[in-house]
């Protein structure tokens, strides 16, 4: 007998009840149409029988709707062969519940197309087995979504194979927590591309360990953008090699900060060159220690900018040796601060060039201390410049030598301050040429003592 089922309408279909749809034989079903198919409800479907949803025609299965289609149950999913798995629309498949998701077979699983995985969302991701997944196909696996990735677990994510993993886009490595990150192997990790290095963010990329770090290739180091180096830590720092490090950009080293340049190993410091040397911010400067400041090349010294100088420590000035400081420029001399030139030794004094004596800024000189003024030879005193000789204290000028004060011009005595004038001994003043003698202003005398009145007098009257 025919069945009377194709001659229903729609709005017939919608009010049969589910005893009704659960009653109806082989050849009713197989009488439905696509649209009386697409007009069942959920409760309507998980109604049907397992014989006759396995009797469904992919045409028939494939006109169920996407709010239909979540009343199949897991017996009734059981059934559906692989065919019918392949013919679902990519809107079925992405209205699949995690709980029909994680009913589906290993081979049901590997029937679904990338387009179809491409449609789930996330919590269809998590209900899939680590088997599932590794019977996906690297387009499979570049298929899902951004927002569906962070669904797999993180066995799963341990799980892809390597080509799987390399298949992965950028956006979707972009996408990964950090969890999934940590989950990733070495073997993951040696796989990976350029462009997905370059797509981790600072949290993805303090989420891999220190053994994870020290593995990635030169080009994948230096493939990590400048904006994800702050999250690094200084473990993971320490953890470079000095293969990795050599490659660091100029951006990534801009980008370093105080605590990661203290976690760095003089080793690597040495292989830094000296472009990214001096692209280190001000900010960091501080953050080396005193021993790779002191292991720094002549080289790495000269190429500091005047602005890192200026930012350094005295603790790190005072480790610079006086190989270091023979190629310090006048240009970074001029950027030392008071403190910092009183942090230099009396030796690192003594040893500074006549040029750098008189390219130290007057702020600066102010710093230095009598025992490093009196450590200046003679031909460093005569390099002072006389904007320099008026900003000397009275200790300052006290610790000049006789010998250091006759290599004064007379713009240098004329200089000397009111306030440091009383530095000057009656010696001193008794050696001073008639020149000298001559340049003194009237408000220099008048700011001297008894003594140094009279010792000028004497000495005019010995010439």
């Amino acid at each position: 007998m025919t069945s009377i089922v194709s001659s229903l309408s729609t709005s017939q279909i919608k009010l049969l009840s589910t005893a009704t749809i659960a009653a109806l034989n082989t050849g009713d079903v197989a009488a439905l149409t696509t649209a009386q198919m697409g007009a069942l409800s959920s409760t309507q479907v998980a109604a049907f029988t397992t014989t006759d949803v396995a009797a469904f025609t992919t045409s028939q299965f494939d006109a169920i709707s996407t709010s239909a289609i979540v009343g199949l149950n897991l017996n009734q999913l059981a059934v559906l062969t692989t065919d019918t798995i392949v013919a679902m629309t990519t809107s079925q498949a992405g209205a699949l519940t995690s709980t029909q998701v994680a009913g589906l077979s290993t081979d049901q699983a590997q029937a679904l197309s990338a387009g179809q995985i491409g449609a789930m969302g996330s919590a269809a991701m998590a209900a899939l087995t680590t088997d599932d997944i590794a019977l996906f196909s690297t387009g499979d696996v570049a298929a899902i979504t951004a927002k569906a990735i962070v669904g797999l677990t993180t066995n799963a994510i341990a799980a892809l194979s390597t080509d799987q993993f390399a298949a992965m886009t950028a956006t979707q490595v972009a996408a990964l927590k950090t969890n999934q990150i940590a989950a990733l192997s070495t073997d993951q990790l040696a796989v990976m591309t350029t462009a997905q290095a370059a797509a981790l963010t600072s949290t993805q990329v303090a989420a891999l360990s220190t053994t994870d770090v020290s593995i990635l290739s030169t080009g994948q180091f230096a493939a990590i953008k400048a904006a994800s180096i702050p999250g690094m830590t200084s473990a993971q720092i320490g953890a470079l090699t000095t293969d990795q490090t050599a490659v660091i950009t100029t951006a990534q080293a801009a980008a370093l900060t105080s605590s990661q340049l203290g976690g760095m190993t003089t080793a690597n410091l040495a292989v830094l060159s000296t472009t990214d040397l001096a692209a280190i911010s001000t900010k960091a400067i501080p953050g080396l220690s005193t021993t790779n400041i002191a292991a720094l090349s002549t080289d790495q010294v000269a190429a500091l900018t005047t602005s890192q100088i200026a930012a350094m420590t005295t603790a790190q000035v005072s480790v610079l040796s006086t190989d270091q400081l023979a190629v310090v420029t006048t240009g970074q001399i001029a950027a030392l601060t008071s403190s910092q030139v009183a942090a230099l030794t009396t030796t690192d004094v003594a040893a500074l060039s006549t040029d750098q004596v008189a390219a130290l800024s007057t702020s600066a000189i102010v710093g230095l201390t009598t025992a490093q003024i009196g450590a200046m030879s003679t031909a460093q005193a005569e390099a002072l410049t006389s904007t320099e000789v008026a900003a000397l204290k009275s200790t300052q000028i006290a610790a000049l030598s006789t010998a250091d004060l006759a290599t004064f011009s007379t713009a240098d005595i004329a200089a000397i301050s009111t306030g440091a004038i009383l530095g000057l001994s009656t010696t001193d003043i008794g050696a001073l040429s008639s020149d000298q003698l001559q340049a003194f202003k009237t408000t220099q005398v008048q700011a001297m003592d008894a003594d140094q009145v009279s010792a000028i007098i004497l000495a005019y009257q010995s010439l």
